[in-house]
């Protein structure tokens, strides 16, 4: 999938004649600079890596993080596979789970297509959602609507492939963890995942719509990749044009904090799923529920991810959160994954070396250049 965009929405094919400032796109960076929300990752996380280091050194064993999730490859570090953790859920709590199928890269590129239509027809049919059995982020997770999008994706994928039930609702993060004292399933955080959407007005550009908007307007750069071809379009007054569908803060997603969502039915649900999937103590799920109420109410819930050791508490993303704070909640999930991790190596879990775990994060850096 090396070189490719991800697939488009529809919209003519002639080149934009839409264009942004020099003085727009300075206005834009500044914007992002302001917000720590949007800084690099080698900005925001050394004091991070420093705690985690130096924890590190007090642990016994030393890697002992990497034995806290046993069921992921280094405790979802990097390079563990979404199905290890989606198949045991999928097979002892289906109702917890959004129904998927693996699409191996060993497979020739017809059976790899014919699987997909047959998990199509065997559901609600399209829109699927198709994303590498490995990544993160929102690598390489698009929303497909019809089978030109299916075959183009999968003719450019290299990697094993997930096809997914797309499931409406509301989405959220719940990062979860198991007591390694008390062995009882608790909250870490809680975070709303929020899509960008701008409303015609039937005058002015989606273009000029998204620079008008201040929340799509800190997102510009990408949203003007995916829309490239609609951006001189006029949407009509009072049409509502979703702007992102992918729940990953870096495709362009606002999170909210969510963690007055906490409740008691909505951890028990969490301590069933967690039941479901031996080995797995610690991460945040990825969900999708009809609405917030059924979210406090532990119901309809349908997880689309089960991340590792490596997802955030992705609520410190919240507009305006104090710097200081994202940096205390991120260097407290990792104290709580640590300590974890050393529960689970004294009762025999396995951990690997910091040279294995290098190579891991060597691999995973040349799979995502064949993704979008």
């Amino acid at each position: 999938m090396s070189g490719r965009t991800p697939p488009a929405a529809a919209g003519p094919s002639q080149q934009p004649r839409f264009q942004v400032t020099r003085r727009q796109q300075l206005e834009i960076r500044l914007s992002r600079l302001l917000r720590w929300e949007f800084w690099p990752s080698w900005a925001f996380y050394p004091p991070i890596v420093i705690y985690i280091f130096a924890r590190s050194a007090r642990a016994r064993p030393f890697m002992a993080v990497t034995a806290a999730n046993p069921c992921l490859q280094a405790s979802g570090i990097v390079g563990e596979t979404k199905h290890d953790a989606l198949d045991p859920l999928q097979a002892n709590a289906p109702e917890y789970a959004a129904e998927f199928t693996l699409l191996p890269a060993a497979w020739p590129l017809a059976q790899r297509i014919e699987a997909l239509h047959a998990f199509i027809a065997a559901g609600p049919g399209y829109p699927v959602v198709l994303k590498p059995d490995i990544g993160q982020r929102g690598r390489g997770v698009a929303v497909i609507r019809n089978d030109a999008q299916a075959t183009d994706y999968l003719a450019g994928a290299e990697d094993d492939v997930i096809a997914q039930r797309h499931v409406a609702g509301s989405e959220y993060g719940v990062f979860v963890y198991r007591d390694p004292a008390t062995a009882r399933v608790e909250i870490l955080s809680i975070v709303n995942k929020c899509f960008p959407s701008v409303t015609g007005n039937g005058r002015h550009t989606l273009g000029e719509l998204i620079l008008a908007d201040a929340r799509a307007r800190l997102i510009a750069p990408g949203l003007f990749q995916r829309w490239a071809r609609q951006l001189d379009a006029i949407p009509a007054a009072g049409e509502v044009l979703p702007l992102v569908e992918i729940g990953a803060h870096c495709r362009g997603s606002l999170f909210l904090d969510g963690n007055h969502l906490r409740s008691e039915p909505l951890r028990l649900a969490m301590t069933a799923i967690l039941d479901a999937v031996p080995g797995y103590h610690f991460g945040r799920l990825d969900l999708r529920c009809p609405d917030e109420a059924h979210l406090l109410a532990g119901r309809g819930l349908k997880v689309l991810e089960m991340n590792g050791v490596t997802a955030e508490s992705a609520h410190i993303y919240h507009p305006g959160t104090p710097l200081i704070d994202g940096w205390r909640a991120m260097i407290r999930q990792w104290r709580i994954a640590i300590e974890i991790g050393e529960a689970n190596a004294a009762a025999g879990a396995r951990t690997i070396g910091f040279i294995a775990l290098l190579k891991l994060w060597r691999a995973d850096l040349a799979r995502g250049k064949r993704w979008f």
